[in-house]
């Protein structure tokens, strides 16, 4: 029977074997590595802990009428704002009537 010859043994042997310019220079850096003197290194500063533009909101869900949704939606387009903007003027403008605020 005739002797197999690993693909990876035959690359192996091209790229790291004897006497070619790869393995000269793969051998000269691995020595050449020299320990870095240890320097005295400053505390690390302090993590900067970000906070979320929601972590002082509660997400809420309702429903609402299709007719008064559409309305919604052209008032959003019309005025260029949000949803979100536009809910939270609505409860603002009820506590209001309500002398809640």
């Amino acid at each position: 029977m005739a002797k197999k010859t690993d693909p990876f043994d035959k690359f192996r042997e091209a790229t790291l074997g004897g006497g070619n310019t790869l393995s000269g220079a793969l051998s000269s850096a691995a020595s050449k590595k020299v320990a870095a003197p240890a320097a005295v290194s400053a505390p690390a500063p302090a993590p900067v802990v970000k906070q979320s533009k929601n972590a002082n909101r509660k997400l809420v869900s309702f429903h609402i009428d299709n007719a008064v949704f559409l309305k919604l939606g052209q008032l959003k387009f019309e005025t260029g704002s949000k949803y979100d903007e536009l809910y939270n003027e609505a409860v603002l403008d009820l506590l209001k009537k309500y002398h809640k605020i």
